[in-house]
């Protein structure tokens, strides 16, 4: 992509070449054109001081003129000089026979034309006027030396100011357009000198009006990168510790296993179960990290049904919650969605996994359309959820305090959370239609 400075200096040079050929082009018209009027006024006068020398007795018109007066009248340090006079019969009356015949007309205003004589191109004039009664046609005509290069002067003269003008105009738009970005290549420096951890906003004041927008929007994304990274550290310090737990207490039952071979039958049984739920917390931190966009971008989505995704998870639930005394309820209606049918099953196995896990004798899981919305609904009869609670329980290793269990990791909600914003899903934590308990309700764009 072309720079920032090329693109102004594109979108300027343009109008200023068109500035400058059109003020040459109308210099040298308007030049060329007053020399030319000067020119044909001095021809005219040639033509006119003719007169003077006419005599006309009856029909008869003679032209009176000495070498001298004549050697004047031609007299011109770049051009020939011609001249005729015509009597009212057309006939030649003095002068050069090979000039043009003037045009027809009784105009008596002077009549300026292009011509060529013995192949030399010529200015001619020609000017009626009356003389003792007689109608008398005056032509004058001169070579056009004198002419061509004053209008080559004219040219030059148009062209060099413009061009001139246009070369310091070029130098001041560069000059001008590289310190106008001036305060955008601070800019880059100021950032450029950062360090991957300075993730500071910047100073806005210190910016230009027309670059303050953009760092306002730069700032609003410094202050989500650092909420990201303090997310991150903060989840890091989480993991760790949950995943110390267990593993300490797995080499703590393994040890009294092999020390005390009374036990060790307890010891095992117990080291089996730490293992499990260090098992199931490193699934939920895949889990969790195959819901972020930004770890797993190149989940697709394609089109499915909430209610088969239920279907093919229903089996497993059934398992895992009997042996929790757990019974489960289905309802389930066609809502169709666009989305990954492999995490939004991971999405419901989370629900369910955590209504059967905190106290609840029923889980109803149910499925429909409602409007331009996909619903899943999942309610218990467990203790319920407090109101203030209900925001904070989406968060990562945050689990309620009054639970009853020590089971939880604090993944499972996140793990919902993170899957249903990647899908542009609702969800609303509420009450049950009846009874007491909780209803997660996730609602979906519908694919319908």
């Amino acid at each position: 992509m072309t720079s920032l400075r090329s693109r102004l200096v594109a979108w300027l040079l343009p109008p200023l070449v068109v500035v400058g050929v059109v003020a040459a082009a109308g210099a040298y018209v308007f030049m060329d054109r007053r020399l030319g009027a000067a020119y044909d006024q001095g021809l005219g006068d040639i033509a006119r001081a003719l007169a003077p020398y006419i005599s006309a007795r009856g029909d008869s018109v003679t032209l009176e003129m000495s070498r001298q007066a004549d050697a004047i009248l031609r007299a011109d340090s770049q051009d020939e000089i011609y001249y005729a006079v015509i009597d009212h019969a057309g006939r030649l009356v003095a002068g050069d026979r090979t000039l043009p015949s003037p045009p027809a007309g009784n105009s008596d205003a002077p009549v300026f034309w292009n011509d060529v004589r013995n192949g030399k191109p010529i200015r001619v004039v020609a000017l009626r006027q009356e003389i003792a009664g007689q109608a008398v046609h005056l032509i004058a005509a001169e070579t056009t030396n004198k002419r061509e290069r004053s209008s080559r002067d004219a040219m030059l003269s148009a062209i060099v100011p413009v061009a001139l003008l246009s070369g310091a105009a070029l130098l001041a738009v560069l000059f001008g357009v590289g310190r106008g970005l001036g305060p955008l290549e601070r800019l880059r420096e100021e950032l450029q000198a950062r360090s991957h951890l300075d993730l500071s906003p910047v100073e806005e004041a210190r910016v230009v009006r027309e670059l303050q927008p953009v760092v306002h929007e730069l700032n609003g994304m410094l202050a989500r990168l650092e909420a990201a990274r303090n997310s991150q550290a903060r989840f890091i310090a989480n993991a760790a510790h949950q995943l110390r737990t267990p593993i300490a207490g797995l080499v703590t039952q393994l040890d009294l296993a092999r020390k005390s071979p009374a036990g060790r039958e307890l010891h095992i049984e117990h080291a089996r179960q730490g293992a499990a739920r260090l098992a199931r917390l490193a699934q939920q931190i895949l889990s969790l990290a195959a819901a972020d966009p930004a770890s797993n971008p190149g989940a697709s989505d394609a089109k499915c049904d909430l209610a088969d995704v239920v279907r093919d998870q229903a089996d497993t639930w059934l398992r895992a919650t009997t042996d929790r005394g757990v019974e489960l309820e289905f309802d389930l209606d066609s809502a169709p969605i666009v989305g990954n049918g492999l995490l939004v099953g991971e999405l419901a196995s989370n629900l369910v996994d955590n209504a059967a896990r905190y106290g609840a004798k029923t889980v109803r899981i149910a499925t429909h359309r409602n409007g331009k919305r996909s619903l899943l609904e999942v309610s218990d009869d467990g203790p319920g959820i407090p109101p203030a609670e209900r925001t904070r329980i989406f968060e990562r290793f945050h689990r309620l305090q009054n639970n009853g269990s020590a089971e939880g990791s604090g993944l499972g909600l996140a793990i919902v959370h993170e899957i249903a914003q990647r899908h542009r899903a609702d969800i609303e934590v509420g009450d049950p239609a009846h009874g007491h308990g909780t209803r997660v309700s996730v609602a979906f764009p519908s694919a319908a």
